[in-house]
């Protein structure tokens, strides 16, 4: 089954239009329907009931429909198509069921439980989260031809995910290691764990038209919706009163283990490490962004056919609510008995809340030149954005908690205009290509691009009537600047014979002003000097590294595929919130040297071969006509740790380790490898139809990949490795340490799976 929507990637030469992107650029076309019906479709299951090890309840069916609208003289079309991805995961435990307190049982199915804090074991499946991970989504596309040079077309998608994996809120930058989403704290009662619910709807309306076949203008306005709820699986935000404990702990349980049962001083050992007092999760989180877009494109080509010319606008409206809050119970009346009750005092153990509607956009112009093999093209991105009225209102207000030099740096860098203060930035492009032999092409990109700072980073704990007053609570800062990115890219093309092809690029990365984060004091409203995590612009990145790709085609019925990648990433520090630490560690990092950044792998390979024999191959009476087998392999270098040393042993006979203060991120974990066989075998039914069938095995030979970094051994926990000091060790009993023992099943990568799949066109 072939994706309905094409999608095309640009890691280093993208268009100045999408200069605001610092990573590579992802631009979709969804198809349309054509002047004939058709039906596509696919399903894939892992449970095919032989075995248990290579399954976990994995169902993925997507669906696809298009053609003419019906009464329109075939000058309107249709495509629609709903994918579902429903799955439980390799981890081991789920949950009974999951449910959102976004939803409620009349008008979706799906059930939110308000009748008890501490009693949610209604197993009735609903709808929407069958699984311990589903996804929904639908894409509808209308395209109506009002003459032969103008188009409308007026498109809607609309998601739905509901799951438990803490990836759903990511509220770092990617410039940090991925930690599983599992909530391994909760894995023994995963019906009181947080569930996250996200849910999009985007709908777009284009218009083109093409002026004597020299100038085209294209059209969009466009709303994008976007919302995600964290909750204690379906509950509400919190009871009218809390009348028991909340928290989530790990306390002692039948049966109790004795420490030194033989010795005149007995200890009791401490509980599990994981949640099992029936508690549940802390945090209650909610944001949506709603976003009004409008772009105009203009595309003009020149009478020589030379030079071809973009030029254009896109400015959007947009609005955040986000509300963040740790404990939600805490400042609940609490119910003492069936007459008392204290009164509401606070907004949980922490909070964050605000809203705030900025602007942004840009303006774009890009001159493309061909001449004699030679392809050229250069841009420029007036990029613009305006933080919004409240951070301008909170700036301006002497109250508020802003430090003095911020409020003199924002006046400084914002310029006044239409009742907002606005920030700009401009983004040169360079693209050139060009033929050095019949069969060599070498090709130079440069160009700067940019990513806004999360508003988190901006807005958090601005608000003077939902201040947040937690020790460990962050400010936002109103003057923060955006990451940018400065790249080099050198590369060779070249076909050795009509069969034979490779590319060799060389690439070099800048990425200024990192986001990083600072312990300060300012004043609260109440005259006292509290300590805030601060943000501001400073650290640096620096990403040089290598590829080479291979394709060829071996006889009829073979083709081969490869690429090996290295690079090397460095800079001043990875986080913010390593950053922090940073300051108040002595010793842990020399501010003022370049380090291994924690998301750099500095090697990886991949090849591929697809066998695909012509209708004349078989063995015997076995005819191979319409087979493709692909095989692919996969190797990269592990994920970056902090090495440990042994500093000692304790008087119970366990090796001590301790960090490497001055050695941050310098090791390499366990390399990953793993491959993944498909087979399949396509029916036609007549020219245009056909049904296939297909088997696939991921992760062929059950390879362990350890995404969880044991920091004494560089690989995933085994029974018997060394641990850190502060890490709780299964082999040596300690009464005093009650943190998690290292069997999180998410330490290890996806192990295999076996699917068989359908698939058809008619």
């Amino acid at each position: 089954y072939t994706s309905p929507n094409q999608t095309v990637f640009n890691a280093g030469g993208g268009n100045a239009e999408f200069g605001g992107s610092t990573s590579g650029v992802i631009l979709t076309r969804i198809r349309e329907g054509g002047n004939k019906y058709s039906v596509t479709g696919s399903w894939q299951r892992d449970n095919l009931g032989f075995n248990d090890t290579t399954q976990w309840n994995t169902d993925i069916v997507d669906l696809g429909l298009s053609g003419p609208l019906p009464f329109t003289s075939k000058k309107a079309s249709f495509f629609t198509s709903a994918n579902v991805f429903l799955t439980d995961n390799y981890f081991g435990p789920t949950a009974d069921q999951l449910r959102s307190s976004l939803f409620d049982e009349e008008s979706t199915g799906l059930v939110k439980e308000t009748n008890s804090l501490f009693n949610n074991n209604n197993t009735n499946q609903t709808f929407w989260a069958p699984r311990q991970a589903n996804k929904w989504s639908h894409t509808l596309k209308l395209s109506y031809n009002i003459q032969n040079n103008t188009k409308l077309t007026i498109t809607n998608q609309h998601s739905l995910n509901i799951n438990q994996s803490t990836r759903s809120l990511q509220i770092v930058g990617n410039d940090a290691i991925i930690t599983p989403g599992f909530q391994y704290f909760f894995s023994r009662d995963l019906d009181n764990a947080n569930t996250y619910t996200h849910r999009s709807n985007l709908t777009a309306m284009n218009f083109s038209h093409v002026f004597k076949e020299r100038l085209r203008v294209e059209t969009s306005i466009g709303r994008l919706f976007v919302n995600l709820r964290a909750d204690a699986n379906g509950r509400p935000f919190r009871e009218e009163t809390v009348s028991g404990i909340l928290d989530a702990e790990s306390i002692v349980s039948d049966p109790i283990n004795l420490f030194n049962p033989n010795d005149s001083i007995v200890f009791v050992l401490p509980g599990p490490g994981l949640a099992n007092n029936n508690g549940i999760a802390g945090l209650w989180h909610d944001h949506y962004v709603q976003e009004y877009t409008i772009k105009n494109k203009f595309k003009y080509i020149s009478k020589n056919n030379t030079h071809f010319y973009t030029f254009g606008f896109e400015h959007k409206f947009q609005e955040y609510q986000w509300i963040d809050v740790q404990d939600p119970w805490v400042g609940a009346p609490i119910q003492i008995n069936d007459s008392v009750t204290t009164p509401l005092i606070s907004i949980g153990s922490s909070s964050d809340v605000w809203k705030v509607k900025p602007q942004e956009g840009g303006i774009f112009v890009e001159d493309q030149i061909k001449y004699k093999g030679l392809i050229a093209t250069f841009g420029v991105l007036f990029k613009y954005w305006a933080p919004g009225k409240f951070v301008d209102d909170v700036v301006q207000d002497p109250e508020s908690p802003v430090l003095d030099q911020t409020r003199k740096d924002y006046e400084r860098k914002t310029v006044p205009f239409a009742g907002l203060r606005w920030k700009a930035r401009i983004l040169p492009k360079l693209n050139v290509s060009f033929p050095i032999t019949e069969n060599n092409v070498l090709y130079f990109n440069y160009g700067h691009s940019m990513r806004l700072a999360h508003p988190r980073f901006v807005y958090q704990g601005l608000d003077k009537v939902y201040q947040n007053r937690s020790f460990l609570s962050n400010l936002g800062n109103p003057d923060i600047d955006p990451e940018v990115s400065v790249s080099y890219e050198l590369g060779l093309k070249t076909q050795i014979t009509r069969d034979l092809a490779f590319t060799v690029t060389a690439f070099y990365n800048d990425r200024f002003d990192y986001i990083v984060s600072r312990r300060i004091q300012v004043r609260d409203q109440t005259g006292q000097f509290v300590e805030k995590t601060f943000y501001i612009n400073q650290d640096y990145a620096r990403i040089r590294g290598l590829e080479i790709g291979y394709n060829q085609r071996i006889g009829k019925w073979f083709r081969t595929n490869a690429s090996f990648a290295y690079q090397i990433a460095t800079g001043k520090s990875n986080t913010a919130a390593e950053s922090a630490l940073q300051i108040n560690t002595q010793g842990f990092v020399n501010a003022t040297e370049e380090n291994y950044l924690a998301w750099d792998r500095p090697f990886e390979f991949k090849a591929g071969i697809l066998f695909k024999p012509d209708t004349s191959f078989g063995f015997g009476n076995i005819n191979l006509n319409n087979f493709k087998v692909y095989l692919s392999a996969n190797w990269k270098s592990g994920l970056r740790y902090t090495p440990f040393e042994r500093t000692g042993t304790a008087p119970n006979g366990r090796p001590q380790y301790e960090r490497v203060v001055d050695a941050p991120f310098e090791e390499v974990g366990e390399n990953w490898f793993w491959m993944d066989l498909k087979i399949s075998r396509d029916f036609p039914v007549s020219e245009r139809s056909y049904v296939s069938l297909s088997f696939e095995i991921k992760n062929l030979f059950n390879n362990q990949n350890a995404q969880i970094i044991n920091p004494v051994t560089g690989r995933a926990y085994e029974y018997g490795d060394p641990l850190p000091i502060s890490d709780r060790d299964p082999v040596y009993p300690d009464p005093s340490n009650n943190s998690q023992p290292p069997f999180n099943p998410a330490r290890f990568r996806q192990p295999r799976q076996v699917l068989a799949g359908l698939s058809f066109k008619f």
